[in-house]
């Protein structure tokens, strides 16, 4: 795919750019897709949607159990015909080994490291996927910031922290850290964390 790679900051649902294809068994039964969500580790995927079904149960080996459809009931229709393994991005991230082990292209050299994707192995069925095959969005928890209050790096939607991350990173204004106000970072961050009263939540967010 010949797209730019995305940030995303805080938590939004989004969708991805398709990486690789592949076939596999009897009649190229199986297809084999990689979605990359983000040009860098993330913190979680929350939710994902097969179009607009939330799913809801997937196992321990990834295969979707069950989802929620738009009207709010539940369904198993792709049970034994999608399996979803999820990968976070992380410096030192492996290749998927279920797709090493079934797809003679895909080695243990295709890490993806710095990359959030998912992983999908879908078993045609025309019933199934009658559309044809599906679009996979996710809600994620994205880009992990450096807060200089805790001098940490972890998760947040602090607009505060997040604008620092973009003027400190190489995709933003690459700035150096010394050239930075941590001083003035962290008191902007900590009145985007003060509570708001009539809502009860955090004040200032930021997500996208």
């Amino acid at each position: 795919a010949a797209l730019d790679h995305q940030i995303l900051y805080g938590r939004a649902r989004v969708g991805g750019a398709i990486v690789f294809q592949g076939t596999t068994g009897n009649n190229n039964k199986f297809l084999h897709q990689i979605v990359a969500y983000t040009g860098h580790e993330i913190e979680s995927f929350d939710e994902i949607y097969i179009n607009d079904a939330k799913v809801t149960d997937l196992d321990a080996n990834g295969n979707v159990v069950t989802v929620e459809l738009p009207d709010g009931t539940s369904s198993n229709r792709y049970d034994g015909h999608l399996r979803i393994n999820k990968h976070l991005g992380s410096p030192d991230q492996a290749a998927d080994a279920d797709l090493v082990a079934e797809v003679g292209e895909w080695t243990s050299e295709h890490r993806l490291r710095g990359i959030s994707y998912l992983y999908m192995r879908l078993a045609f069925n025309q019933d199934v996927y009658p559309n044809g095959v599906p679009q996979i969005t996710a809600t994620i928890k994205g880009k992990k910031v450096y807060d200089p209050r805790t001098d940490t790096t972890a998760w947040s939607d602090n607009p505060a922290l997040c604008l620092r991350d973009y003027l400190s990173n190489s995709y933003g204004l690459n700035e150096d850290d010394a050239n930075i106000d941590d001083t003035l970072v962290s008191s902007a961050a900590n009145v985007c964390d003060e509570t708001d009263t009539d809502a009860g939540t955090t004040r200032y967010t930021c997500n996208g």
